[in-house]
């Protein structure tokens, strides 16, 4: 895979998963990911790359952070966004998804036991 194919499949995926449900935000994958944004922000270009950070070899290795909202359970936007991610490798794939935020301000700021994700 070659640097501008991988960077078109992070493009991809990252903008597959801010379209499904639960998923709010994706965030830089890796803490080069995490300088390269803050150097582009302080340099005023807002051009920071992909944040979907993409390591081809066999497999490809996929890693993603991810915001999520409660608009499903975590453990399902998780489940729902490997699929997403195995269906545009179209290929073997070794992925990591990290929940870098989960925002649970629509659980009245209080989360209680019975009201957690498996």
């Amino acid at each position: 895979m070659t640097e501008d194919e991988a960077a078109e499949l992070a493009a991809r995926i990252e903008q597959d998963l801010l379209a499904e449900p639960g998923v709010s935000a994706v965030y830089p994958a890796s803490g080069a990911g995490l300088l390269r944004e803050a150097a582009a922000n302080l340099l005023g270009s807002g051009e920071a790359g992909p944040r979907v950070a993409i390591r081809a070899g066999d497999p490809l290795q996929i890693d993603v952070a991810l915001g999520l909202d409660q608009a499903r359970p975590a453990g399902e936007t998780a489940r729902a966004a490997q699929r997403l991610i195995r269906r545009a490798a179209s290929g073997p794939v070794q992925i990591r998804i990290t929940v870098a935020h989960l925002d649970a301000s629509l659980n009245r700021g209080r989360i209680t036991p019975d009201r957690m994700d498996p």
